[in-house]
């Protein structure tokens, strides 16, 4: 049963005088999400007369999400069977992951409208659909014939509802059912709601069989050994009476830590590694796989003696106004490794994510060994290779004739033809002993110019160092003031996952500074990210919604009561948030 003719002919005059004189006429007819979405449609720019989305061609089709949906996809698919329709699914950013037909010829209608895998349908980019105006209103929607912005759409209906993680609240995605205008039934609403909490119900059995997976490796090597045996995972940690007597606290807070910077990268451990205390350990493991999924990495751990112990390296120390001291094994292990090569001349690559400190270990190391590091952007590389590799060869010693190190800044978001073109120059003769950074896979044609990498950690895992690290930035930006943390605004900036690395805790800390330029920066001064751990990234517009939250706690002073009704929501719905976003304020 679809819209009959007059509320067809209602929507579609709305929608014609809305366009043409800028405000919504006062008639019956239009739902409200419905005009809220029109005019979020207009203030983006959105066509009415063109579908003009963008085609992602590096979606994870894949995924746990889809993983956990086909069945459900299947089952709705079989359901509406009788109809001309399609069961699609999307990501959390309105990008279709795939799409169920009932029949071909409906298929090949909707690829006329771009309705199909790759391709986004957000409504900043389609208008109101029934996949990008659930993400913006966060609930499920029957939208039919001239609901759509789009007049290419009106002959159309789509019903679609939100796909939520079930421990963090978090939109993972959005199920829709399309059909044509004249097939659709409020029926459809209700069997996508459905379909859609039975995918919840299989995220969260998914979920399950993670930490479980971790937990039976744990017991099988526990049961094998009488040692020390730690199982580490994103959320969880496991360790036998063996385990939590061997040695004290920070020196497993740096072994939990260590080990979630090695899951990722490694399927086997072998490390020694030097602890706070002094004192020397041997972590020996595997890392725990569930699919596409790291559960952790379970360990032996064994203090070392003065006899099978091997010669401990020497630890980098930081010059007196540059890198803060670490008591990150995996940090130290990279500036061993980099500083040895600065000192033998090896060209040296070293691995990251963004803000963790790579491009700044390189500098402070060379300035160690009696050089000058000179940074090159991507984007100056990109602009021109030729270019920046004749700046680069000028560069190799300045007038005082120290010795100046040319670091390739970002080498992952050069353009293949600009790898291509900083290949050739750096082949030529008189090329220059060269340093770079690196978020992802170093590009093949560059690997052959170094000798040496190293990678650094994520800040998160190198929570010992948050404190040290805090107060070296507050030294570089504060121009030796009397500013420093109190205890509570130090323990949140430890506890912080910190997804933008040191990058972040800088800009943080200057956001902090500009509330309190001098004397003990509080909690309360700290931006409102800092009062937040989500489980997973926020969207821009949660982000927003967090630092009102966040807001609204510090501004009635932690009365949770009063902050609900200051920001217009139910107290159970601000509960909801604060446990969504991980908000300790």
């Amino acid at each position: 049963m679809g819209t009959d003719g007059d509320q067809r002919e209602l929507l579609t005059t709305a929608l014609a005088e809305f366009l043409t004189e800028g405000a919504l006429p006062e008639q019956r007819g239009v739902p409200n999400h419905v005009a809220a979405s029109w005019r979020r449609s207009v203030s983006r720019g959105v066509q009415p007369d063109v579908v003009e989305n963008d085609y992602y061609s590096e979606l994870d089709v894949d995924s746990r999400l889809v993983r956990c949906a086909r069945p459900e996809i299947e089952h709705l698919a079989e359901q509406i069977s009788a109809i001309p329709a399609c069961v699609a699914l999307t990501d959390d950013r309105a990008r279709i992951l795939g799409r169920s037909d009932t029949g071909p010829g409906f298929g090949r209608v909707l690829d006329h409208v771009y309705f199909a895998q790759g391709f986004g349908y957000a409504e900043n980019t389609v208008g109101t659909n029934g996949v990008g105006t659930v993400l913006e209103f966060g609930e499920s929607v029957h939208i039919v014939g001239a609901e759509h912005f789009v007049e290419l759409l009106h002959p159309f209906a789509c019903a679609g509802a939100p796909v939520r993680d079930p421990f963090t609240g978090r939109i993972e995605g959005v199920l829709d059912i399309s059909c044509q205008a004249q097939h659709s039934h409020p029926m459809l609403h209700t069997l996508v709601r459905t379909a859609a909490s039975r995918i919840e119900r299989n995220l969260l059995l998914d979920r399950d069989r993670v930490p479980q997976a971790l937990f039976d490796a744990y017991s099988r090597v526990d049961a094998r050994t009488r040692g020390a045996v730690l199982a580490v995972g994103p959320r969880m940690v496991t360790a036998n009476t063996a385990m939590q007597t061997l040695l004290d606290g920070p020196d497993q807070e740096v072994l939990r830590e260590h080990a979630r910077f090695l899951m990722h990268g490694r399927a086997a451990v072998d490390d020694r590694i030097d602890l706070p205390s002094g004192a020397r350990v041997r972590m020996r493991g595997s890392t725990v796989r569930v699919g596409g999924d790291v559960a952790g990495l379970v360990c032996v751990v064994s203090v070392l003696d003065e006899i099978d112990a091997r010669p401990a390296a020497p630890q980098v120390r930081a010059p007196r106004t540059g890198l803060a001291p670490s008591s990150s094994p995996a940090w130290l292990a990279a500036a061993q490794t980099v500083e040895g090569a600065l000192r033998d001349g090896s060209p040296v690559v070293v691995l990251g994510e963004p803000g963790s400190g790579r491009r700044r270990l390189l500098c402070e190391l060379f300035s160690q060994v009696g050089g000058r590091a000179v940074p090159v952007p991507a984007d100056r590389i990109e602009a021109g290779p030729a270019e920046a590799v004749t700046r680069l060869r000028g560069d190799s010693g300045d007038a005082t004739g120290c010795a100046v190190l040319p670091v390739l800044c970002d080498l992952d978001r050069l353009s293949p033809e600009t790898v291509a073109a900083l290949h050739r120059e750096l082949q030529e003769p008189g090329r220059p002993v060269v340093a770079a950074t690196c978020s992802g896979t170093v590009p093949e044609p560059l690997l052959g110019l170094f000798r040496v990498s190293a990678a650094v950690p994520a800040l998160r895992h190198r929570g010992g160092d948050v404190a040290a690290l805090a107060a070296s930035l507050l030294g570089d930006l504060t121009a030796h003031r009397d500013v420093r943390l109190s205890r509570d605004a130090e323990r949140l900036l430890t506890r912080h996952r910190w997804p933008g690395n040191v990058a972040q805790l800088r800009d943080a800390l200057a956001d902090a500074l500009r509330r309190r330029p001098v004397g003990v920066i509080e909690a309360a001064d700290l931006p409102a990210s800092c009062q937040s751990t989500p489980r997973s990234t926020l969207r821009p517009v949660d982000e927003v919604e967090r630092d009102a939250i966040v807001a609204a706690i510090r501004e009635a002073g932690g009365n949770r009561k009063a902050a609900a009704a200051a920001l217009g929501l139910a107290r159970s719905t601000l509960y909801r948030k604060i446990r969504q976003y991980g908000i300790d304020c």
